[in-house]
């Protein structure tokens, strides 16, 4: 009796974990960059709405939240594409 390999060798494995692991190396500085950035300068704004206005609090941390990802992802792209690691 063969043994099989409980985990099938599938070739689109290797790239998506390369490609995993080259996002990771440029999300980690920017998202630190950004943290830090925010808590500086929206620190005191947000907290000023999060007392006087909860519900505007929700909408502009949502809103926040949604645009943050979007040029986040926008910003990975156009990198990887720019030093041809992703066509």
């Amino acid at each position: 009796m063969s043994k099989r390999p409980i985990i099938p060798k599938d070739p689109s494995l290797k790239p998506f974990l390369r490609s995993m692991g080259l996002e990771l190396l440029i999300y980690a500085p920017i998202v630190t960059a950004y943290l830090f950035i925010v808590l500086r300068y929206a620190g005191v704004f947000l907290e000023g709405l999060f007392l006087q206005s909860p519900l505007l609090y929700t909408v502009v941390s949502a809103f926040a939240i949604l645009a943050q990802g979007v040029l986040l992802d926008l910003l990975t792209s156009w990198l990887l594409r720019r030093f041809g690691l992703r066509s």
